[in-house]
C-alpha cells in the first residue's frame, strides 16, 4: 500500500517499510497508471493505480521524497529522482 501526497516543497510517497536499505533509488513513471520506485538491486516496488491529480504532478516532478511507514512512525526517508519514460511496464517483464 502506499499514498502520494503533494508537500510544501515537493512530492512524497509513503510506504511500508523495507528490509533492505536503499542504494541510488529511483522512481520511474511513463505518465499512465503504473509507476516503479526501484530501491537497490533486488528491492522494488510497483505503484498501480496512479490516477490524477498524482499522475500531473509526477510528470512535472524532478524528485520525490520516499517516507517509510510503519505505526505513524517515519523508519526511513530518502529522496528518488523521478525519471520519465516511454512505457513503465515493459520494464517489468
Amino acid at each position: 500500500m502506499y499514498q502520494i501526497l503533494k508537500k510544501d516543497n515537493g512530492l512524497a510517497l509513503m510506504i511500508e517499510p523495507e528490509p533492505m536499505a536503499p542504494d541510488d533509488p529511483m522512481f520511474i513513471y511513463d505518465g499512465g497508471d503504473t509507476a516503479l520506485l526501484f530501491r537497490c538491486w533486488g528491492s522494488h516496488l510497483r505503484l498501480r493505480g496512479l490516477g490524477e491529480p498524482s499522475s500531473s504532478l509526477l510528470k512535472a516532478a524532478a524528485e520525490i521524497t520516499v517516507l517509510e511507514t510503519q505505526g505513524g512512525a517515519v523508519v526511513r526517508r530518502y529522496t528518488a529522482p523521478v525519471r520519465i519514460v516511454r512505457d513503465v511496464k515493459s520494464l517489468m517483464a
